[in-house]
């Protein structure tokens, strides 16, 4: 920020620049937070709510308005305050802790800071409200890596019947970042569901709607507001240990949505992201304006690859020459004369030497001379370092960014770069092209994880940069099962075969590395129960991620003595 003087900006007409309304009668809650009476226990009859709810969110309500920083520029304040009445025990786990992420660092001129938190717990006893409060002390921070913390508390008290509250403020410096919004809520019904949001019309965003369900308020409203913003003073080009406070004042853009009564999304089979369909609003940032200029921000995939290609934390270190990496390169790829065998081998070493930390991070959240020294990372410190390794070669490979399914469906034609979780590896070698995830050891070469199966993906490249699909409907899974049986002087008996396909043959090595083969057989046996016992049993091709997962074992069905029938299922 350079104005020294006030200033006013005239409205854009973007999409959170309109003033068109439509409300019915009732547009706030009926909850008082922090006010709670015997009658609240008492749920209204609702369609929403039936006898395999097991918690109600009673309300939820968010807003965001803006402050002026320290850095000569605006800070975003979240607020989030929240009302769930449990019903059953078996939902106090998933309610009764709440986990918030913050980015940034104090070494770093952006930081998020999570303040005001406060929950209670409020039981009904003897016709009286007992009230019990979280200690300040019991909210924990644990940090993710050197950019993500995360502050974690657990409500006190909470037993089934209970009405539990709670509420928290963020204060955020990366304005890029604005909060998207939930109405719906994947596993409880919502009585009332509400976000308001006053921009200063400095900043202007793109806001995307998902869902089926009525809004019971739309509406918004201009404003006009003066904000104080500090900065460093320059002194001889040296800058001051003091602030300058100066003020801008901006039009304001003012919104508030709301739903009311809206049940929970149940899953259902065949629906493979439930995300996607879940009813909420997602906010980008298309444009700054300073009021000396006017800057566009990620508004169009050109654009954003650009950036990307630039970032220091994601294209940069690629773009390097990396000659640390020469030596280690060679050695992996060996003497075989193969291109495609040096690649697998690359790919190899990094899947079986490299543990991901973290599977939700597109970016590199250290460096990757770190990541190899440390043999771990996010997906994309994995992912990135195993793009430059594969550059060493002088082949072309590329990062891929998208969005996995618990993430919901990214735009086609705009950008949302908070909705790219995640980063894969494009490989073009001797006239094919490869796709590839180290991340996940037991995948094999050319072949993702389900979740990346989520439609839109993105190519970011300074060559050929363009959008691919990954659809969940070109996922064909075959599996082949044979039974044999037979009868033998001890009774019937047999053998079970069953060749997997590829994903469940993923998932079967991904359980099996983390718990063992014998409790997988235990399982099965358990599962068959007094009816039939199973013996040597084994899995074949565990260690070969790029062949079909084939399991076997015997099988002796347990019937009674003279039975002259048996069903089989």
């Amino acid at each position: 920020m350079t104005a020294r003087r006030p200033i006013s900006l005239i409205a854009t007409a973007l999409c959170l620049c309109f003033i068109q309304s439509y409300c019915i009668a009732q547009d706030k809650s009926n909850v008082q937070f922090g006010k709670v009476s015997p009658a609240d226990f008492n749920l209204p009859s609702n369609p929403i709510i039936d006898s395999n709810t097991d918690a109600v969110i009673l309300a939820d309500v968010g807003s965001v308005h803006f402050v002026g920083n320290k850095h000569g520029w605006f800070s975003y304040v979240y607020k989030k305050q929240t009302r769930i009445k449990i019903i059953n025990k078996k939902s106090i786990e998933d309610v009764a802790t709440q986990k918030v992420v913050l980015y940034g660092s104090d070494k770093e001129e952006g930081v998020e800071t999570l303040s005001a938190v406060a929950a209670t717990t409020y039981n009904l006893e003897n016709g009286q409200v007992n009230a019990t409060q979280l200690d300040k002390q019991d909210v924990y921070t644990s940090r993710i890596d050197k950019q993500l913390t995360e502050k974690k508390f657990t409500l006190p008290a909470v037993k089934e019947g209970s009405i539990i509250e709670y509420t928290y403020t963020i204060t955020s410096d990366f304005d890029f970042n604005l909060p998207s919004w939930e109405f719906q809520s994947e596993s409880y019904p919502c009585l009332w569901s509400e976000y308001q949001v006053k921009i200063p019309q400095t900043l202007s965003y793109i806001f995307i709607r998902q869902g089926v369900h009525r809004y019971a308020v739309d509406k918004g409203k201009e404003g006009y507001e003066s904000f104080e913003v500090r900065e460093k003073k320059e002194l001889g080009g040296a800058l001051s240990a003091q602030d300058e406070s100066f003020f801008v004042s901006a039009n304001t853009v003012e919104h508030q949505w709301a739903m009311k009564d809206i049940p929970a999304l149940r899953s259902e089979n065949y629906l493979t992201t439930p995300k996607n369909y879940i009813d909420k609003i997602d906010f980008q940032l298309s444009k700054r304006n300073t009021g000396q200029e006017s800057f566009d921000h990620y508004n169009s995939w050109k654009k954003a690859t650009e950036e990307l290609l630039h970032r220091e934390d994601f294209g940069g270190p690629l773009a390097e020459d990396n000659d640390w990496l020469t030596d280690l390169v060679n050695k992996i790829g060996g003497s075989d004369p193969s291109a495609q065998e040096q690649a697998r081998s690359i790919y190899y070493y990094v899947c079986r030497h490299f543990t991901c930390t973290n599977g939700y991070d597109k970016y590199i959240t250290t460096t990757l001379r770190d990541v190899v020294k440390k043999n771990s990372g996010s997906v994309g410190d994995i992912n990135l370092l195993l793009i430059a390794m594969l550059r060493k070669k002088g082949w072309q490979a590329d990062p891929v960014v998208l969005s996995t399914r618990e993430y919901g469906y990214n735009l086609i034609s705009y950008p949302v770069l908070g909705k790219l979780n995640y980063v894969i590896v494009r490989l073009k070698l001797e006239g094919k092209i490869w796709y590839l995830d180290a991340s996940r050891p037991n995948l094999g070469f050319g072949r993702l994880p389900g979740y990346c199966y989520n439609g839109h993906a993105r190519i970011i490249s300074d060559r050929d940069s363009a959008s691919i699909y990954f659809e969940a409907d070109s996922l064909k899974e075959k599996k082949v099962t044979l039974v044999i049986l037979q009868s033998t002087d001890k009774g019937l008996e047999g053998q079970y075969q069953s060749t997997l396909g590829d994903q469940e043959s993923y998932n079967l090595r991904s359980w099996i590395s983390e718990k063992g083969e014998k409790p997988w057989f235990n399982n099965i046996q358990t599962a068959y129960g007094d009816d039939l016992t199973i013996s040597d049993g084994g899995i074949d091709s565990l260690s070969k991620p790029e062949y079909p997962a084939k399991v076997h074992y015997d099988f002796r069905l347990n019937q009674e003595p003279g039975a002259s029938l048996i069903y089989i299922n």
